[in-house]
């Protein structure tokens, strides 16, 4: 392996950090003396509000505030956790600090490494002598099994491509290469889609930026836990003691067990199969009512940035209608609807659909800026029309936060 792949910790994250930290263990409260709630979403897609919280095998305890009256909830009848302010209008100083230190606000540019399953471990790639390995300032080393990888990217900033047909690597100059990688080590090792018959090539590692494999996608299960930084790690069992730490238990990436500082943790899917977060799934959009006044449809955006369950915020430019095929009928979808803080004259209404039948209708303005909604679905298709106020379209702008899709039980 060659001098230059060398451990680095993750900027932020590593021993000697000087991210924000706790200041006791009772009051779940950064060095700079604010309190940051948590979260928990129950079976019945609740929200309540804890601070501190505390997880052990078989449930979620959360107090209404430091010292107050703890509530223990069964962890089979919690789905998630979620760490941080819900709305742009509960974001502090304090906790955009945070995510910006982190990185979280934006996309990510750190060198990455993207399990089949969408486990996610930023970190740096070195060797124990030919030995290729993944390092993480939280993890075990891990091998570097290409059977499990999905993409790599090794160089900060560079693009990582989109493998569909065959494995692609990105080389430091901005050249692409297709084909299949047959191994990593000193060199990448690939066999050329247009020479098959060739020599594999062999291209020094200090020259290639990424590489994406065409490894089949795993579906996630289990418990997942979001850390900030862009860590994404699955486990068997997941705990938060008293002594700030998250222990993660048998995580799926190696190892007995590690723990990681409370303060770094952003959510918690203790059953991934059941949750999609909304943002993972095509959009359709049209003009709905608007039709006579709008010849085009703004596109929806997804927030860049990393967010606790996968579930990015996404922004809809109204009037317009909004659709979403869901993965099975039946679902259940959870989301905080928002007037964004440079939209704040809008006036609009909300009508949510089930399929072609609508089942609610909100008003938002900027008196009442900010709606949570639960909507059981009898269909596969879930619908947002933005129809514009008394005002007409002026700013009828709405951003779906933390939204996601809740699948029956089985």
């Amino acid at each position: 392996m060659t001098a230059a792949l060398v451990f680095a910790a993750p900027p932020s994250l590593g021993a000697g950090s000087s991210a924000p930290a706790f200041q006791d263990a009772d009051s779940n409260t950064r060095s700079t003396g604010v309190s940051i709630p948590a979260r928990i979403l129950d079976e019945e897609l609740r929200e309540i509000v804890a601070n501190p919280i505390r997880i052990d095998e078989s449930k979620v305890i959360g107090w209404d505030q430091p010292g107050g009256i703890p509530e223990p909830m069964p962890l089979m009848s919690t789905l998630a956790v979620v760490v941080g302010p819900s709305t742009d209008r509960e974001m502090t100083p304090v906790w955009r600090y945070v995510r910006e230190r982190a990185g979280d606000h934006m996309t990510m540019v750190a060198p990455y490494i993207r399990f089949t399953d969408g486990q996610i471990v930023p970190g740096n790639l070195t060797a124990d002598g030919d030995t290729p390995l993944w390092r993480n300032a939280w993890l075990h080393p891990l091998p570097f099994d290409l059977e499990r990888i999905r993409e790599v990217r090794l160089v900060e900033g560079a693009v990582v491509p989109v493998a569909t047909e065959a494995d692609e690597v990105v080389l430091v100059n901005g050249d692409r290469l297709r084909g299949l990688v047959e191994s990593v080590g000193t060199h990448l090792v690939l066999e050329r889609e247009n020479d098959p018959d060739g020599d594999p090539l062999r291209i020094p590692l200090d020259r290639v930026a990424s590489f994406a494999l065409v490894n089949p996608e795993d579906p996630a299960r289990g418990t997942i836990a979001w850390f900030l930084g862009g860590h994404r790690i699955g486990c068997e069992g997941i705990a938060v003691t008293g002594n700030n730490y998250v222990r993660l238990e048998s995580p799926t990436v190696g190892g007995e067990s590690i723990e990681i500082p409370y303060e770094f943790l952003r959510g918690v899917v203790f059953d991934a199969k059941r949750i999609t977060p909304l943002a993972a799934l095509p959009i359709t959009v049209e003009p709905g009512l608007a039709s006579p006044i709008r010849s085009w449809i703004p596109e929806p955006v997804i927030e860049p940035g990393n967010w606790a369950w996968n579930a990015a915020p996404i922004r809809l430019m109204g009037p317009l209608r909004a659709n979403w095929r869901l993965p099975v009928a039946g679902c259940r979808i959870a989301t905080t609807l928002e007037l964004p803080l440079d939209s704040d004259q809008g006036r609009l209404e909300v009508v949510v659909l089930d399929g072609d039948r609508e089942v609610r209708r909100i008003a938002i303005d900027a008196r009442d800026p900010v709606h949570r909604i639960v909507v059981p679905l009898e269909t596969d298709r879930f619908g947002l029309e933005i129809e514009m106020g008394e005002d007409g379209p002026f700013h009828d702008v709405v951003t779906l936060r933390e939204a996601i899709v809740v699948r029956p039980v089985d």
